[in-house]
């Protein structure tokens, strides 16, 4: 029965990471507008873009790490959760890496529609060191919140 709970956890801390992560880009995305979050009309993303994926990313996964430790009853649960971070991260790093992109992107439009922001990945790939990089921002924030969790458990005994 263990072995389920600190499976549930990793599961949970992994959804945990995934919503945070799509609901932070979708409106950090609104918030910050298409002329902050590219470079001039191109598709590519902004350096202030790229830093508020990378701070998103660390929140997400120390709270991520946080949920699955909580939930798994064991700080395995969070270490489960780092593991499958590098797992799928390494993945996506190489679908990204391997991903078709359409050489002559329309115009990106002055304003952005919801179906823009869909589109924008057949245009541009994310930079490799900003996935590599946030897969290991990813860890060390699923360690950070699962030792958390741990020494404040340790305090309250």
């Amino acid at each position: 029965m263990k072995f389920f709970r600190i499976l549930f956890g990793v599961v949970l801390g992994y959804v945990a990471v995934a919503l945070i992560i799509t609901v932070g880009m979708t409106i950090g995305a609104f918030l910050l507008g298409a002329n902050r979050v590219f470079v001039g009309d191109s598709w590519q993303p902004s350096p202030a873009w790229n830093i508020f994926a990378m701070m998103l990313n660390i929140a997400a996964a120390y709270f991520g790490g946080f949920t699955a430790a909580w939930w798994g009853g064991r700080s395995s649960s969070g270490y489960g959760l780092a593991v499958a971070l590098v797992v799928f991260g390494t993945l996506q790093v190489v679908v990204d890496n391997n991903r078709t992109i359409d050489l002559n992107p329309p115009p990106r439009p002055a304003t952005m529609e919801l179906t823009d922001w869909a589109m924008t990945g057949k245009y541009v790939r994310p930079p490799m060191w900003l996935s590599i990089t946030s897969m290991s921002i990813g860890v060390v924030g699923v360690v950070a919140g699962t030792k958390h969790l741990v020494r404040r458990k340790r305090r309250l005994v």
